[in-house]
């Protein structure tokens, strides 16, 4: 930002919180809980507005929201409603957070929905009351997760997936490469349930005053009406919409969109320095970061999603270098990895910013594999109990569709000019000689992923290659294990970030932004041969070479 930019943001705000001032304060403000939400804002433009309407809260959004209603002094509370949450542990952790900072300023916090499931319910555990709509149920059935294995299915239109890992933990690769998993694949599987499943069991137990054993009573039971529900203590109160007003004493409950624009904003220091938050979101590319042409993400992991790239990122934080006022960096992940050489890119290009300045990571719902090589750099890392990450580990392969050919009765001739010419064609396996290049190439990858790490965390290589090896952790777990430095939100890494800059809470927090495109290219990338374009441009990136991913689909609902 420049310095008349910083002025008129400082001028803008004491002015709005001077009129704001003036304004009836709002009592409530009910807040409706969206059912997905993207960890940063997202910005639309003029032609996306116009067909889908302003974008829903982001993580972020929501969070500060929840803040700013605590820092008014003359709000009540919140009255949050869910229609059913489906995020990360870790993106339920932070809104707990929030939840329990609001509480904390005094405010009453009220969860009121139809019906809650286990992840809406660790979430609503941490309000004052929970409350439920008549003919609503608690759902409390725990966690499921699920693994879909391909090869079978593939190998029945003549295609296989060939491919090294550095150990049989680094299990990217099985969805396509196996049948079913194997039993590093189970033990790691059921290693991270234990741990989300002791993460939300505890974190409602404590904010309930609740025995964990009694939640788990409560999971084990499934299905609960609401009557049962309030019998047992599980919920506070059965209440119409309308019942509602009578509950909490007031005239008038204000919708956020509405009290947006009377709640005070926070007052900041814009004209003094700032810690700037750079979001690092989806799979790691060599080239330039790329959301999905449509909001709806094609529902194909790794290949169909949000991608970060090496050239963006970096330039990210070289602008961010050149800029006096910057004075720390919080690098906020959300990744389970990618290509290899654009994870190493990026870590050096963050390792020059942490040699002048204070870099500090935040774990989102996912930072793993190439999403911990970025980490690296770090002086400070925060995590989440349920964020997954670790999956230190290589891995590199191709599709192989010489039998589909067969199959369609395509003949493919190939000439060679070198031994291993072929190694990344996919008219065949790889050859004995091949598969020891390619094993060479990961076993060198995998000692500089080591080395990294060791260096990072003051620890051997002999320490990480224990822990390495493609496992991959929870927040929790990775705190045991030396990788992480503490679990919080991303507010515990931005407070971090001040203090290690020496700076006061009021310094702002600013989010870069890279470059708009031109109207014309917005409007072509939102056909859908745009989305089959993005769809093939992940598949090539995932074939021949090494990678640094996590296992491609982690999802518990």
């Amino acid at each position: 930002m420049s310095k008349a930019t910083r002025m008129i943001q400082q001028f803008s705000v004491s002015l709005l919180n001077m009129q704001r001032a003036r304004v009836p304060a709002v009592d409530y403000v009910m807040l409706k809980m969206p059912s997905t939400f993207a960890a940063v804002p997202k910005e639309r433009n003029f032609v996306q507005r116009q067909l889908l309407g302003a974008p829903p809260l982001s993580l972020l959004e929501l969070t500060a929201a929840l803040d700013r209603i605590g820092a008014d002094g003359r709000t009540l509370g919140a009255v949050l409603h869910f229609r059913g949450l489906s995020a990360s542990t870790a993106d339920l952790q932070s809104i707990r957070a929030a939840i329990v900072r609001l509480r904390d300023q005094g405010k009453r916090v009220i969860a009121y929905a139809p019906g809650y499931r286990t992840l809406d319910y660790f979430v609503a555990s941490a309000c004052d009351e929970i409350l439920l709509t008549p003919g609503g149920m608690l759902e409390s059935s725990g966690l499921f997760s699920q693994q879909v294995f391909l090869k079978e299915g593939m190998g029945a239109v003549g295609l296989q997936w060939d491919s090294e890992a550095i150990s049989p933990y680094k299990s990217a690769a099985d969805m396509l490469a196996r049948a079913e998993p194997s039993a590093e694949a189970r033990q790691q599987t059921n290693w991270l349930l234990d741990s989300i499943f002791d993460t939300i069991t505890d974190g409602i137990a404590s904010t309930r005053k609740m025995k964990p054993e009694e939640v788990r009573y409560m999971i084990d039971g499934g299905l609960h009406t609401g009557a049962d529900a309030l019998d047992r203590g599980y919920i506070d109160g059965i209440l119409n919409e309308e019942g509602l007003l009578e509950h909490l004493g007031v005239s008038a409950i204000t919708p956020w969109e509405e009290a947006d624009g009377q709640i005070l904003l926070p007052e900041r220091d814009y004209l003094g320095k700032y810690v700037a938050l750079l979001y690092a979101g989806g799979a790691i590319v060599d080239g330039e970061s790329a959301s999905p042409p449509s909001d709806s993400p094609l529902p194909i992991p790794f290949v169909g999603g949000e991608r970060l790239g090496d050239i963006t990122l970096n330039q990210q934080v070289r602008s961010l270098m050149r800029d006096p006022m910057c004075a720390a960096l919080v690098l906020y992940i959300d990744s389970g990895g990618g290509s290899a050489t654009a994870s190493e890119s990026m870590a050096s290009a963050l390792g020059e910013f942490a040699k002048s300045r204070p870099l500090v990571v935040y774990m989102g719902g996912v930072a793993a594999s190439g999403g911990y090589y970025i980490a690296t750099p770090a002086h400070w890392i925060v995590a989440q109990a349920g964020s997954i990450t670790g999956s230190i580990g290589v891995l590199m392969g191709k599709l192989v569709n010489s039998e589909m050919l067969k199959k369609l009765r395509f003949n493919a001739f190939s000439y060679l000019r070198g031994d291993n010419a072929d190694w990344i064609a996919g008219d065949s396996a790889f050859s004995d000689a091949q598969r020891a290049l390619v094993r060479h190439s990961i076993d060198s990858i995998y000692a500089q992923f080591l080395g990294r790490v060791a260096e990072s965390r003051g620890k051997t290589v002999a320490e990480i290659d224990a822990i390495g090896g493609g496992r991959v952790w929870t927040g929790a777990q990775a705190l045991e294990h030396g990788l992480v430095d503490e679990l919080g939100d991303l507010e515990a890494a931005l407070v971090k970030a001040r203090d290690m800059a020496k700076l006061p809470a009021s310094a702002p927090t600013v989010l870069p932004r890279g470059k708009g495109k031109p109207v014309g290219i917005q409007l072509a990338e939102q056909n859908p041969a745009a989305q089959l374009r993005y769809l093939v441009a992940g598949v090539e990136g995932l074939n021949n070479r090494a990678q640094c991913l996590m296992p491609f689909e982690w999802r518990v609902k």
